[in-house]
């Protein structure tokens, strides 16, 4: 997951893209309950992210604080559906679209969430997923990143593989019937264009052992789902009878979740500190 957020990220900076790419100032709108690979490749290009503060019942972005830190440089936002928790994707959709902004949804978290019936992920210009041990499927390491811009897809492609400009399947020489025949930049013609590297790329591909076990995993995907829900709902129905000393996450009408973990957040009036709760569980 986090190496799928530094792939889209770099992604939206290719030469590819135009006028439109990410430069160095330019500014994102995160949320500050996060991972930190959700921001760190932004700060990591050079970018300034702009944090907006999450809301207690939720542990979402306040989508209400957006619009009001949009500026001039603001070029993207960068959040995650918290704990597999959906944010308002349609106020989100809205404000990327009124100011011509990019939104990558990092769905490490939610793999099987859903916003009014649509899965999480098909709303932005990129999604990324996790599959690290602790999320809804594993390959033991990895992630993805997924896009329907075919922009964006060669660029995610130039990227992943060492920054290359030749677009062959791995495995596969010359698709184009040109692969000679190219005259690129100050290169003499003729020069092999599958070895010409457009970008300072990355080498970020999974290996096909892991990409076998994801396809296992996929299949079991929906009892995965189902039993995760299960978990969440009994560890919601007896920490409900505490609710004056906890804040229970509230889910949205309009999202099926994906339960990444459950979240508990300790009332000020607590007899106990978060520390003390803590220690007691692990005993």
């Amino acid at each position: 997951g986090s190496s799928a957020n530094l792939l889209a990220l770099y992604s939206l900076t290719s030469e590819v893209l135009g006028e439109r790419r990410l430069k160095p100032g330019d500014e994102f709108i995160t949320c500050t309950v996060a991972f930190p690979t959700t921001v760190n490749p932004g700060v990591m290009f050079g970018l300034t992210p702009v944090f907006i503060d999450a809301k207690i019942d939720t542990l979402n972005i306040d989508v209400d604080q957006i619009e009001k830190a949009i500026t001039k440089k603001t070029k993207l936002i960068m959040i995650a559906h918290t704990l597999g928790q959906p944010f308002d994707l349609d106020k989100i959709v809205f404000l990327c679209k009124k100011y011509n902004l990019w939104l990558v949804e990092d769905c490490c978290d939610a793999l099987g969430s859903r916003y009014k019936g649509k899965m999480i992920g098909t709303f932005g210009d990129m999604s990324t997923f996790s599959f690290y041990p602790a999320h809804q499927i594993t390959m033991g390491e990895g992630g993805a990143v997924a896009t329907n811009n075919p922009l964006l897809y060669r660029a995610n492609r130039q990227f992943r593989d060492w920054g290359r400009d030749c677009w062959c399947d791995a495995g596969k020489d010359n698709t184009c019937g040109k692969r000679f025949k190219w005259k690129l930049g100050k290169l003499p013609y003729g020069y092999d264009h599958k070895y010409i590297y457009l970008q300072i790329g990355f080498n970020l591909k999974l290996t096909d052992f892991q990409a076998a076990i994801g396809v296992a995993q996929l299949k079991k995907l929906p009892g995965f789902i189902k039993k995760r829900r299960e978990n969440y709902q009994s560890l919601y129905s007896f920490f409900k009878q505490y609710e004056k000393y906890f804040i229970l996450m509230k889910a949205d009408k309009k999202t099926e979740v994906s339960y990444f973990g459950f979240p508990l957040i300790i009332r000020s009036n607590a007899p106990f500190t978060r520390n003390q709760l803590t220690e007691y569980l692990e005993k």
